[in-house]
């Protein structure tokens, strides 16, 4: 099983996310709560991301109904201005109408959060990390390479941040276990 290869600061660090999630009033854990919990894992500290702006970004992606930048820029290649839809969808149902998101689902395991298909993805790939690098315990670090691997908002924030995925696994495979 996945969990068992866990480290204690990688699990903490899941719980953490579920804890951001709720804080958020998600209806799902996502890849971005999971990125919120791992700001202070030394791999990532040592880039100097402000919480405060990786939240901004967060936020403004979420405002625009989730979309990053790559996928406004997509929409704007097609005549479509995300920031003029966003403001008339805001005129007519309220600032933050696109933010919202679904409706909350029913809550599993005694209301636990469930975990959204991209947390989930990211949590295998992050076993897939660990095992490409020879490592035989899943830490934190194992994580934020999983978040950096894939396209998404996540990596998004991250590599505008000047966080790339190359720079991480360097410092990762130079770093003592």
């Amino acid at each position: 099983m996945i969990g068992e290869r866990f480290t204690r600061d990688a699990r903490q660090a899941v719980q953490d996310a579920v804890k951001e999630a709720e804080r958020a009033s998600a209806d799902a854990i996502g890849p971005e709560h999971l990125l919120l919990a791992l700001l202070d894992t030394p791999v990532l500290a040592s880039f100097d991301v402000p919480r405060g702006e990786v939240e901004a970004a967060l936020r403004d992606a979420r405002r625009k109904g989730g979309l990053s930048d790559a996928d406004a820029a997509a929409l704007r290649g097609l005549g479509i201005d995300v920031d003029q839809v966003v403001a008339s969808v805001e005129r007519s149902l309220g600032e933050g109408a696109l933010a919202a998101g679904a409706p909350r689902r029913r809550r599993w395991f005694r209301g636990h959060l469930p975990f959204a298909p991209a947390a989930r993805n990211t949590l295998a790939r992050s076993l897939a990390e660990a095992r490409d690098l020879g490592h035989g315990t899943l830490g934190k670090e194992h994580l934020v390479l999983a978040l950096l691997s894939g396209r998404g908002l996540v990596a998004e924030v991250l590599n505008a941040k000047g966080v790339s995925y190359t720079e991480v696994r360097k410092r990762v495979v130079s770093a003592p276990r």
